[in-house]
């Protein structure tokens, strides 16, 4: 590892391996330093048993242009959700789907009431108003999400039986609290793009970056832990590298704002089954359920994300201190009550409890300046949006501001 470098990138999220894929594309040098054994900070997989486990359910939108641009998708091998999602409205599950790139359901869409003729309607509108949206380009007011639903003229029910467990099992908070700015983003993005899982994982999106990556200029298993006024950066094996530019992203922020980000928290829960559930290609919502958000079929659209026959099924949990083996039991008589069988059918595989799932992004969050000082630099979710288009975009924007 050299001792003095260019330019330090410390985390290798979206954010950092996007920043250098730029470095080396604009020939600067660097050294991209992640305390992990693994790149793409919350975006990832653990393979065990046979199974993939992405770390907490989460999707790539097909509707990202500037990561799509970092990717080779053929290799990644993009899986898709069907665009909508099967909402159980605490007797039976109906369907919500967008009838325009869904044309097969538009009947039953229609004719569900979890929504109204003008709710549809209003959709149809928001979509308009919102193609093409950008962030940096809104001069409108700030206001969370749930105000801007109902400034929008939606019905109660579709605000609560549809875009709160969508949208809380993205933003990982129930009360949609989130700047409308970032629904506006998230809903924009959702409209002309498909939810999708690579055929590997969601880890194979960070690997793919880190293919074209000089490995000479990435080391991993390394923590920064401080830097000094001579800009030594200091690492937790007691290595120093002294630099001329820093980049900090994800939680390595903290080394210069002395900022306690606040994160949403989540816990997955995977189970296998040889019982499939009906339309599996689809999210499935439970806005009447006090425990279970969402829950997703990988295998319905990926079959590579088991070795067997079985389906794996991806409980979403948001707000709940049960203890584990509570937790397990009450979630398999739920799936037993949506799906039948037993109990039995369904065997419990894994319990990831997302402690920073997605950092909170309330009113005002995008009206904060960018961090520039002295050459030291931030990117990622705190300096732009939490997604991993946002984070990606950051990284390049930084990369090419030195």
């Amino acid at each position: 590892m050299p001792s003095t470098t260019d330019t330090i990138i410390v985390g290798a999220g979206p954010a950092g391996l996007a920043c250098a894929l730029q470095c080396q594309k604009n020939d600067k040098p660097f050294l991209l330093v992640e305390g992990s054994d693994r790149v793409g900070g919350r975006v990832g997989s653990i393979q065990e048993d046979g199974f993939i486990f992405d770390l907490g359910f989460q999707v790539y939108n097909t509707a990202y242009e500037i990561t799509n641009s970092l990717l080779n998708l053929e290799k990644i091998d993009l899986n898709h959700f069907r665009p909508g999602a099967m909402v159980h409205d605490g007797n039976s599950f109906q369907m919500i789907s967008d009838p325009l790139r869904d044309l097969s359901q538009a009947f039953g869409t229609l004719f569900s009431d979890i929504s109204t003729i003008g709710d549809k309607l209003k959709v149809l509108k928001l979509k308009n108003s919102l193609r093409g949206y950008r962030v940096d380009h809104d001069n409108e007011s700030d206001m969370n999400t749930y105000e801007f639903l109902l400034d929008q003229g939606f019905s109660d029910r579709m605000i609560e039986m549809f875009f709160r467990p969508f949208f809380s099992g993205i933003f990982l908070e129930t009360k949609l609290e989130t700047s409308s700015r970032f629904f506006k983003y998230v809903f924009s993005m959702f409209s002309v793009g498909l939810a999708s899982l690579p055929d590997r994982g969601m880890q194979a999106i960070p690997d793919d970056m880190l293919s074209r990556i000089d490995r000479g200029s990435i080391v991993l298993g390394k923590k920064v832990i401080g830097m000094d006024k001579a800009r030594n950066i200091m690492l937790d094996d007691g290595d120093s590298i002294q630099v001329e530019n820093i980049i900090l992203t994800g939680d390595s922020s903290c080394l210069v704002t002395n900022s306690s980000y606040k994160y949403n928290m989540a816990k997955t829960l995977y189970f296998s089954s040889r019982i499939e559930p009906a339309k599996g290609d689809y999210i499935h919502l439970f806005p009447c359920d006090d425990l279970i958000n969402n829950i997703a079929v990988p295998t319905s659209i990926s079959s590579t994300y088991t070795r067997n026959s079985d389906q794996l099924i991806s409980v979403t949990i948001l707000g709940n201190d049960l203890p584990e083996i509570d937790l397990i039991k009450d979630v398999q008589s739920r799936l037993v009550n949506y799906y039948g069988g037993e109990n039995g059918n369904y065997e419990f595989l894994k319990c990831l409890e997302i402690k920073k799932g997605t950092l909170s992004q309330l009113v005002g969050h995008f009206d904060r300046p960018s961090f520039v000082h002295d050459n030291i630099f931030i990117a990622g979710e705190q300096d732009t949006n939490g997604s991993i288009e946002g984070a990606v975009i950051s990284g390049l924007n930084v990369a090419n501001l030195i």
